[in-house]
């Protein structure tokens, strides 16, 4: 849970390559930003419930099992948006390589 509220936190700061200088940027870096605040936002969802899962008794084993699995698919979604962002930025470059050429 500490991992993404420090990743929210140095989203919204900034990191130190970001630059804001051409509109196309401007556009994709609000992109990103609103899709890292969903992944962080399930990073934290993932830490809520494997403290549920640590938190459980054995007389529940049925939420351990629910939040091991629940924490597992959200892992997986993480995966498979991280691959999205991973597309959008190579696209970006795209653009931005074609547009420096035009130039």
């Amino acid at each position: 849970m500490l991992f993404s509220v420090w990743l929210f936190r140095t989203e919204q700061i900034g990191w130190p390559n970001d630059s804001r200088d051409d509109p196309v940027d401007e556009a994709y870096l609000r992109r990103r930003s609103r899709s890292r605040r969903r992944v962080n936002g399930l990073f934290f969802l993932c830490g809520l419930l494997i403290l549920g899962a640590t938190l459980a008794t054995p007389d529940r084993r049925e939420w351990w099992i629910g939040c091991w699995m629940s924490a597992m698919l959200v892992l997986c979604t993480i995966v498979a948006l991280a691959g999205l962002d991973v597309v959008r930025t190579m696209l970006h470059h795209r653009r931005r390589i074609d547009q420096i050429r035009k130039r």
